[in-house]
């Protein structure tokens, strides 16, 4: 840490008189913000001089992030906070970053939107969701930790441009109290919605009565300035009684049917179905696992075309002494098919990062791999492709593969039991024998999706830096590439102006 920054016996007695006099909030007013942003900007040098980070998925201009919060589109701008250690590239001292986008792709990062109000006893501002307070800005909710059971709180934005928070003064608005005697642990992660005029929010956590059952809990607002509520009980309890907690629970409509988005310590699953207020319960139809590879924590907001757009923290296990460590996955709209299942597609916007298309025509594949580093090599690259198999047991691409048949990262679809594997991943698709691939490669990060998003995987390589290759194979008989298409992506726009 930079010897320079206050100590944190200094920025917490200075917080404390702030707070008494009614003036602490967000900005570089607040020295718990001024120490925290200096230390990320020590940072940034070692973090932007790593030649495996990459260039167009999102990550914060150093050190560690991870959960996606507050998620929100407001007056032209899609909004990011996130969970972000600001001084190391390890977990710890969880603040909330923030990020605005007008497009998805290239982004402005913004002042720390909030931080651990230590002269209040809390250590950590853990996940949350927002929603349009009466002033018609987002409001941010989140779970409070400190020394005491957890609680949730409220934060407020100064301004229209959401740049600086102050948080409710009579915090906590939640505590576990509100549950009488039935005995949440655990408990965490708020997201909210509206529906038929009232606001609700839902909270991961164990429920004790059920012999320690992991479960979504469901509350709502008693009135419009949302600072009161009331307990509805669990809206949905999960089955797998090796699972203990339900982290970052995500409720909503989409189109005639609800889904639930939830992080049960282990590749985020998905249910849709109905939601039934007046008895507070959710009930599931069609259950999925939404991404089988390195990806947690979802959260969603819906923007002004009326897409529903998925964020999840991108685990990369970057070794912290490079200085940063983690991304978000690419943002992905979310829709549901006509069997019921849930489909992921990467935002259209990434498409204007596309440069040099290169096509390649198709070929027969008897048991072997072909290298397409003549035409294809890089380490930031956009694919299409479509395969077919005869007798072929496994069909795909490598990338990220070496001279002389190094080894890169195999993307593989076997049509014997429609499994679709990236690396040690595993996603299952609809049986058949032909499969069609949509890939990004942003230096360690490797996201894929089949079949216009029926499956869709985050995952990371690690490889030397010369090993920029493309392959394509078959193995167990023959298979036929019906066509391949790649474009080199430039890197996206990550705008320090603000970050002050």
């Amino acid at each position: 840490m930079n010897h320079n920054l206050l100590s944190r016996r200094q920025v917490a007695k200075m917080c404390a008189a702030m707070a008494a006099a009614g003036t602490l909030r967000a900005g570089p007013e607040n020295p718990a913000i001024l120490e925290a942003m200096k230390s990320v900007r020590a940072a940034i040098p070692k973090a932007e001089s790593d030649p495996s980070r990459p260039v167009y998925h999102f990550h914060p201009p150093a050190y560690w992030n991870n959960d996606p919060n507050g998620t929100v589109w407001h007056k032209g701008w899609h909004h990011l906070f996130y969970q972000h250690n600001p001084y190391a590239a390890i977990w710890g001292h969880m603040h909330w970053g923030h990020a605005r986008s007008r497009d998805l792709v290239n982004w402005e990062h913004l002042p720390i939107a909030l931080w651990p109000s230590r002269e209040k006893g809390e250590e950590h501002v853990f996940s949350g969701g927002a929603i349009a307070g009466p002033d018609g800005r987002p409001w941010l909710f989140y779970t409070s930790i400190g020394e005491r059971p957890p609680e949730q709180w409220l934060a407020l934005p100064e301004d229209d441009e959401l740049i600086e928070w102050k948080k409710y003064p009579a915090n906590p608005i939640l505590t576990l109290q509100i549950h009488g005697t039935v005995q949440v642990n655990e408990w965490r992660d708020p997201f909210l919605f509206r529906e038929a005029g009232s606001t609700y929010m839902v909270c991961g956590g164990n429920l004790q009565p059920s012999g320690g059952r992991a479960a979504v809990q469901l509350y709502e607002a008693a009135g419009p300035d949302l600072t009161r509520w009331k307990y509805r009980g669990p809206v949905f309890e999960y089955r797998d009684r090796d699972v203990y907690n339900i982290e970052c629970p995500n409720l909503f409509r989409l189109g005639t049917k609800w889904v639930l988005l939830m992080s049960p310590q282990k590749p985020c699953e998905y249910f849709v179905g109905d939601l039934d207020l007046a008895r507070a319960k959710f009930l599931p139809q069609t259950h999925g696992t939404l991404d089988p590879g390195r990806s947690y924590a979802s959260n969603i907001s819906f923007d002004n075309q009326g897409r529903c757009i998925l964020w999840l923290w991108g685990r990369t296990g970057t070794n912290p002494d490079r200085g940063w460590n983690n991304v978000m996955t690419l943002p992905r709209i979310l829709s549901i098919g006509t069997d019921g299942y849930l489909r992921q597609t990467p935002a259209p916007e990434f498409e204007s990062l596309r440069r040099d298309a290169v096509d390649i025509p198709a070929m027969a594949l008897k048991n072997q791999s072909v290298s397409m580093s003549h035409k294809i090599s890089g380490d930031c690259l956009e694919f299409e492709a479509e395969f077919t198999a005869d007798s072929a047991t496994s069909m795909g691409l490598k990338v990220r593969s070496g001279p002389a048949g190094t080894a890169g990262l195999e993307i593989a679809f076997n049509p014997e039991n429609g499994v679709l594997s990236a690396g040690d991943a595993r996603a299952s698709v609809s049986l058949g024998k032909a499969i069609r691939l949509r890939g990004f490669l942003d230096k360690r990060a490797v996201e894929v999706y089949a079949n216009d998003g029926e499956a869709a995987i985050f995952t990371t390589t690690d490889a030397p830096p010369e090993n920029t290759g493309l392959e394509v194979f078959a193995t167990g008989g023959a298979a036929r590439l019906l066509f391949l298409r790649s474009w080199t992506l430039k890197p996206a726009g990550f705008s320090l102006d603000r970050f002050r």
